[in-house]
């Protein structure tokens, strides 16, 4: 009767179709786990590559040689489940216990299979977005509607910034290269490359922004510029400036965070010392003459020249000012914008009309050649101020710019009332900045005391490791080091003792030295006072302080002058 039974079963299982469909797919499916195994194990270092790939290869034949010797199929199928789920519980093990909470199978194992159905992944997120996007008004925004051609470039927008939030990204930046686009973000004044972005995917990512900010689709080559609000969850809803303009490879795309904020910064926070802040403020008192602000190019020049100007009471004051750029608009000054495309007009015309109207404060943000630098001096000369924003390397590159570019040295001395310049350094992580003692040749080059024992930090560069033995990243700097940043200043008074000095023909040396007598306190040694108060690091300091390599003559502290 057993033997009719046996032969009943084994009957059944070489005839029902469906026995051999189940046999034949987790067989398959064996085959593909066995070959992810023999490519996984590389990443365990206290594994035998050899021993492994030989327990992947053999479970393998070791199935198909149970099936045949076992030709039951309820037998058989218990038997096989009980050798495959020993492997993976064995591998699993030995995974988790090298590699920690990453090392958990089915991370490894659906990447893999997460990689080979990116296309699916691709189109399901082309329907769904994470953040809830709004006007200036905070209502919502209307999205594209799924099978609308904008929907899928939005859902991967979305992805980009809800990314560049985590990274504490305060620019998202598209540009065009031959065959792609480049993707950075920039943190804390630093570009940080992520991976090129596909053509096709990038300029749907552009349409997209574009749509959200009520910018035109179809206009590709000018420059256009919008904003909206994204919020996630119960998040400080986020700001973002979008601006596109065209180039012959392609449409770019420059994206800022919280851009307004940038501006609003009262002189006591942007990073003056004590002693700076004190004398910024004599020269703010008494409201004439010109003041120079010198900086690089994205290093918060812009920033001060609004501070200052909103140090002065607007409602009894006059105040007008003259960009290219208007970054923010300044309670009550009349902002002018300037259009350097306007052929028939030219920067000194347009300031010019601007002091015919007489204000008391003029913000200029620029000063670009003689006829502009003359108009300056002889308005500040006659009981105004003016600031005006220049590019130099520090106050004695400032000066000797302004002394070449006017035309008349005298009134180009008897205008100047003072030079600001000044270097934004990041400020490092309080979570995780590192204690260390720096090695006598850094101090040397930045002229800094050799020998003495400071309690100085500096950016940790090696991950963190949690209570349990895990690596992890910061949270607060996501492994940057550091997180903000702050000022540090060069402030030159030009008193009737130094305009006594230039007049008589005292070249900057004898102007720097006279200024040093006159207590005032170079960038490098208020990069030290933060360096010291463990504000920042000896190596950002050395960072912002290095002279531009486009630039030689910057290495001397000397700019050219434009005639």
């Amino acid at each position: 009767m057993l033997y009719s039974f046996g032969n009943a079963m084994l009957a059944t299982f070489y005839i029902n179709p469906t026995c051999w469909v189940i046999v034949v797919a987790g067989l398959l499916a064996w085959v593909r786990f066995a070959l992810w195994l023999a490519e996984d194990v590389e990443k365990l270092r206290k594994q035998s590559l050899v021993l492994w790939r030989a327990i992947a290869a053999l479970s393998v034949g070791l199935l198909v040689v149970l099936w045949i010797l076992i030709p039951m199929f309820w037998l058989a199928l218990p038997v096989s489940l009980l050798v495959t789920g020993g492997i993976v519980a064995w591998y699993w093990h030995l995974r988790v216990a090298e590699l920690g909470p990453a090392g958990h199978l089915f991370r490894g194992a659906l990447g893999s299979v997460g990689r080979l159905s990116r296309g699916l992944d691709q189109r399901w997120k082309s329907r769904q977005v994470t953040l809830t996007y709004l006007r200036s008004d905070d209502a919502p925004l209307p999205l594209p509607a799924a099978e609308d051609p904008l929907a899928a470039g939005l859902s991967m927008a979305d992805q980009i910034l809800v990314e560049a939030a985590a990274k504490h990204a305060e620019i998202i930046e598209l540009v065009p290269v031959s065959e792609a686009y480049e993707l950075r973000y920039i943190v804390d004044g630093m570009v940080y490359p992520q991976p090129n972005v596909e053509r096709n995917i990038a300029e749907s990512i552009i349409q997209s922004l574009k749509s959200i900010a009520g910018l035109g689709i179809e206009e590709r080559r000018r420059p256009q510029q919008g904003a909206f609000k994204v919020k996630k969850a119960d998040m400080i809803p986020t700001s973002w400036t979008i601006r596109t303009n065209g180039s012959t490879m392609g449409e770019r795309l420059y994206a800022s965070a919280n851009e307004k904020g940038r501006w609003h910064y009262d002189l006591d926070q942007i990073g003056l010392a004590a002693d700076q802040l004190a004398a910024v403020k004599s020269f703010l008192v008494d409201a004439q003459g010109v003041v120079l602000v010198a900086a690089p190019k994205q290093h918060g020049r812009t920033t001060t020249l609004y501070s200052m100007v909103r140090s002065h009471d607007a409602f009894t004051n006059s105040v007008q000012t003259l960009e290219s750029t208007p970054q923010d608009d300044i309670e009550g000054a009349t902002v002018n914008r300037f259009d350097p495309r306007n052929a028939e007009s030219s920067y000194a015309k347009a300031l010019q009309s601007i002091f015919l109207k007489d204000p008391n404060i003029v913000l200029s943000q620029q000063c670009p050649d003689t006829p502009t630098a003359d108009v300056i001096a002889r308005f500040g000369a006659s009981g105004h101020r003016v600031y005006v924003g220049v590019t130099a390397f520090d106050t004695m590159a400032g000066l000797d710019y302004w002394l070449r570019i006017v035309s008349d040295k005298r009134a180009a001395v008897q205008s100047l009332r003072a030079i600001v310049a000044q270097r934004l350094v990041r400020l490092l992580c309080p979570t995780c900045k590192v204690s260390y003692q720096p090695d006598e040749a850094t101090l040397r080059k930045l002229n800094l005391p050799v020998g003495r024992n400071l309690q100085s930090f500096k950016a940790n560069t090696e991950p963190l490791v949690d209570a349990r033995g895990n690596t992890t990243i910061c949270p607060d700097c996501v492994g940057t080091g550091y997180r903000g940043r702050t000022g540090i200043f060069e402030v030159l008074l030009v008193n009737d003792e130094m305009k006594q000095a230039i007049l008589g023909g005292a070249n900057l040396q004898g102007v720097r030295a006279l200024a040093r007598k006159n207590n005032m306190m170079f960038l490098v040694e208020h990069g030290f006072r933060k360096f010291a108060s463990s504000l920042t690091s000896i190596q950002e300091v050395a960072r912002v302080l290095a002279p531009d390599r486009a630039n030689p003559s910057a290495a001397s502290g000397v700019m050219p002058a434009t005639k």
